[in-house]
């Protein structure tokens, strides 16, 4: 397969001896040790911008042929860590579809650092026959927007003679260029228009913005890094270029943890972690700004279990801004973090990813079994996981705990029954957790557009000259756009307000059908009006006798109902003519005559 391109410098260099003209071929596919789709292959080059190198290469009319030509498939987010469908990209470029897929992960994607951190493999579910599971990750490992270093651009164009997006810029939390300490622009320094486009390509390194300007001809702005910010960045960027390239064992990481955690002061008791420690000194060395930068369960307040990367069953749920964070505040050197991940426990890393593709598949790789932990280490961890769940419990007892988890403790005296000794005496010199004051969300800004939405909306039901139907809360929602459900009544008091006052009850609603029926058949029998109305019988009969001295000759418009029942005192919750009378339920459900 075979592609023309524009000579066009912004994308393709010309030093290293290719004959750029108009009716020049690029191969996709080549026969040496490294696959390329857009020759050369620029180091530390994220895979959007491989995709729009090529793109505008081929020059191609729009991104949607780019994609089908390689992807075979609409748009998507190529901006998300590990995209879906490159295993079809692979298929481009090399023959061997499988080497080609994990030599993209690990040059042009965040999968080194999903591997150490988040336990991702190559395959990601052996079991399944399919080859393109190694870009099935999970949703929560998704995308951050695009971000570029002005310095960067410079740089490469002097050295490699195009410009091109860093992935080590695209890792959460990044918010400095590791290299030039330099701030990262992730919209146009001129008109402010982000650079991640929903399923698009970015090309702003080699094409103009929508304002017309090249964004790497803007000045950077003369600002001084933040040494934590700066000191994160080369953490995570060094980790991205020096990972192993096999998984790490979620035991061993969560291992290092703690080492290393105990290591620098933040153990107590039994050779516990104290997580309130941790986060405390966290919290004190980035900041509370920066954390919620980089972290959304910080951000919104949800920290029962922020740090469950110290758990050995959960120690890979945490997203990998948390886990970079963590492991940054715990070492500080990626180099000692690698060397702690590398010899915390002898051969515990799976190194299913330098296998050959087909000894991975017939040997099982993702599925190692490690060394199961002994009954007094199991024991152990059940003691502090039990101890730690009742302190959320006042005056917790054995009894208490059984009640509320019963699992554990049905295992724990499985494995030994005079451990529940031990755990009686710790829960009575157990203090209980703190318990924080509630959080009350803050009313929204949009609130008041959705009150004066809700009311034009009744308004213009109200008025309508066509046959009435009821105005109900749900319809005002559904109108309007919103689901009256999901509405805080915190967040959103003047819109929950302004539906209750613009419904109607059942009798208003009648009232307005029996005028309608009225006005739009003057000349029609009572029988007929009362008929056209679809007001349950007995109900219409007393409506009519109630509006008898109603003058027909008024010309009917969108005012005249509201303007009738004004003059007849009934308001949107009017009950009826007779609250006080039992009505037959409409319908043809059965009942006594009396």
């Amino acid at each position: 397969m075979a592609t023309r391109i524009s000579s066009d410098s912004l994308v393709q260099p010309s030093h290293h001896g290719q004959v750029l003209q108009d009716d020049t071929p690029i191969p996709l596919a080549t026969t040496g040790p490294e696959h390329y789709l857009v020759a050369p292959s620029l180091p530390d080059e994220a895979i959007i911008s491989v995709i729009g190198r090529f793109h505008v290469l081929s020059s191609n009319g729009t991104p949607t042929t780019t994609f089908q030509e390689l992807f075979n498939c609409a748009p998507f987010n190529l901006s998300a860590w590990i995209p879906p469908h490159v295993e079809m990209l692979a298929s481009r470029i090399g023959e061997d579809v499988e080497a080609c897929t994990l030599e993209i992960l690990r040059a042009h994607t965040l999968y080194p650092l999903l591997a150490i951190f988040n336990g991702l493999s190559f395959p990601a579910n052996p079991s399944r026959a399919t080859a393109n599971n190694a870009a099935n990750t999970p949703k929560r490992l998704s995308t951050e927007t695009i971000r570029l270093c002005l310095e960067c651009l410079r740089e490469d164009m002097d050295v490699y003679g195009v410009r091109y997006i860093h992935r080590s810029h695209q890792i959460p939390g990044v918010e400095v260029c590791s290299k030039h300490a330099s701030p990262l622009l992730y919209k146009c320094p001129h008109c402010e228009c982000a650079f991640s486009r929903h399923c698009n390509l970015s090309l702003v390194p080699w094409r103009r913005c929508t304002c017309k300007k090249y964004v790497f001809e803007s000045i950077p702005h003369a600002q001084e890094a933040d040494p934590i910010a700066l000191s994160y960045a080369q953490f995570s960027a060094t980790l991205l270029q020096s990972a192993p390239h096999s998984t790490v064992s979620p035991r061993v990481l969560v291992e290092s943890y703690r080492e290393r955690a105990r290591a620098t002061g933040y153990s107590w008791g039994n050779d516990r972690v104290s997580h309130v420690r941790l986060k405390t000194e966290m919290e004190k060395f980035y900041g509370k700004a920066f954390l919620r930068r980089t972290d959304a369960a910080y951000r919104e307040d949800r920290l029962s279990e922020w740090l469950k990367m110290l758990n050995d069953s959960s120690v890979t749920e945490p997203p990998l801004g948390r886990h970079l964070l963590f492991a940054h505040f715990l070492f500080r050197d990626a180099t000692q973090f690698l060397s702690s991940i590398g010899s915390s426990s002898g051969n515990e890393r799976t190194a299913g990813t330098e296998r050959p593709a087909m000894k991975r598949r017939t040997s099982g790789i993702g599925t190692s079994r490690t060394s199961k932990p002994s009954i007094k280490q199991r024991i152990a961890s059940l003691l502090r996981e039990l101890t730690d769940r009742a302190r959320d419990i006042p005056n917790c007892s054995i009894e208490d705990l059984w009640k509320s988890h019963y699992g554990m403790m049905k295992r724990l005296v499985s494995l030994d029954l005079e451990a529940v000794t031990l755990l009686r005496r710790k829960l009575q010199q157990l203090k209980p957790r703190p318990v924080g004051p509630a959080r009350v969300p803050h009313k929204s800004e949009k609130d008041g557009e959705r009150a004066r939405s809700i009311r034009a909306t009744a308004a213009a039901l109200y008025a309508s000259v066509g046959k009435p139907e009821k105005v109900t809360i749900n319809r005002l929602a559904k109108d309007t756009g919103w689901n009256p459900t999901a509405l805080s009544q915190y967040a959103f008091p003047e819109t929950l307000q302004a539906l209750e006052e613009c419904a109607e009850s059942n009798w208003h609603f009648y009232a307005r059908r029996i005028l309608w029926a009225k006005l739009a058949h003057k000349h029609a029998a009572i029988s007929i009006a009362r008929a056209r109305s679809g007001v349950e019988y007995h109900r219409s009969l007393v409506l009519m006798d109630f509006f008898q001295d109603v003058d027909l000759s008024v010309s009917y418009d969108a005012e005249t109902i509201t303007r009738l029942l004004a003059e007849h005192g009934i308001q949107r919750d009017w009950p009826g003519p007779c609250p006080a009378r039992e009505f037959p339920p409409a319908g043809r459900k059965y009942y006594t005559k009396s």
